[in-house]
């Protein structure tokens, strides 16, 4: 299985534990998913970070796919606090994704489980590292 970043597990944009988890991932290839992308959270909690709504009908959201085989899905889903349960952030789930050439498959992403929350900021064009670029925010470390 392959597996779909969007945010602070873009190889770029990736630091402290998530830097670790994505260590033994190659380069990957650039992506789009469909759905609506918000960044939550503020500076001073540290930066922020994006949640990904899936939508197959929705705007393009940009990230990368990689393939997963050395991917330790266990520490992944507890970074990304992703579980069966009422409590859970997001929820780890095999979505369509296309790559940049064009060649359609489908990837693991972890997309978001719960009500936007309030404060999130709706990311226009779909790319969390743009939308960091222009805004001069950080992402979440």
């Amino acid at each position: 299985m392959r597996l779909f970043v969007y945010g602070v597990l873009i190889k770029e944009l990736a630091r402290g534990h998530a830097a670790q988890l994505i260590a033994t991932l190659g380069p990957g290839q650039r992506a789009v998913a469909r759905g609506a992308l918000y960044a939550v959270g503020r500076e001073s909690e540290g930066g922020c970070y994006p949640i990904l709504l899936h939508d197959p009908a929705g705007p393009k959201v940009h990230g990368f796919v990689h393939e997963a085989s050395a991917v330790d899905w266990e520490a992944m889903d507890a970074f990304e606090n992703a579980h069966e349960g009422p409590d859970a952030e997001y929820v780890r789930r095999a979505i369509d994704v296309t790559l940049a050439d064009g060649t359609r498959t489908r990837a693991f992403a972890y997309c978001y489980a719960r009500a936007v929350p309030p404060g999130a900021e709706a990311i226009p064009g779909g790319s969390f590292a743009a939308w960091l670029s222009e805004t001069g925010r950080t992402a979440f470390t």
